[in-house]
């Protein structure tokens, strides 16, 4: 089965790297709350969302085609990777958002994103890089399907 992606028109930002001179202080709070959330995540619940072998693992196998495992060794994290470009999967050190503060240019993940609840949730998660080279953190559904929290063109 290969994943089953819905496509948005696609509005891009000039950025600078600094989430409140590109996003309104909504959007740029929202993102800064988020992040101090992950915290308390980090600290209290990340090692419970471990099993046997991660991060150099997959938690199983992929759920469609074209996934392949990135594992960051420096940030000691894993998570599958949906990448629509012909690029490899390296991290873009320089910070550059997208239409959201959520999504960077990066065809690999610069961050283990925060919040998993379970260990079996990671096959579900999906760093997907579209044809633009643009990656957010998604969900892969059952049925194949990646969810991607903030689609192009909002």
């Amino acid at each position: 089965m290969k994943g089953k992606i819905i496509e948005f028109p696609i509005k891009l930002l000039q950025n600078t790297g600094n989430v409140y001179s590109m996003f309104s202080k909504e959007v740029a709070d929202s993102f800064m709350k988020y992040h101090e959330l992950g915290i308390e995540w980090r600290n209290n619940f990340r090692i419970k969302t471990f099993y046997n072998g991660y991060p150099f693992q997959p938690p199983g196998d992929p759920l469609i085609q074209g996934l392949v495992w990135f594992t960051d060794e420096q940030k000691h994290f894993g998570v599958w990777v949906y990448n629509e470009t012909d690029l490899e999967i390296e991290v873009n050190e320089k910070i550059e958002f997208g239409w959201s503060p959520f999504v960077r240019k990066s065809v690999g993940p610069p961050n283990e994103p925060i919040h998993i609840q379970s260990s079996e949730f990671r096959n579900h998660l999906v760093w997907y890089v579209d044809k633009d080279g643009f990656g957010q953190y998604g969900v892969i559904q059952n049925t194949g399907e990646i969810w991607l929290p903030h689609p192009k063109g909002q």
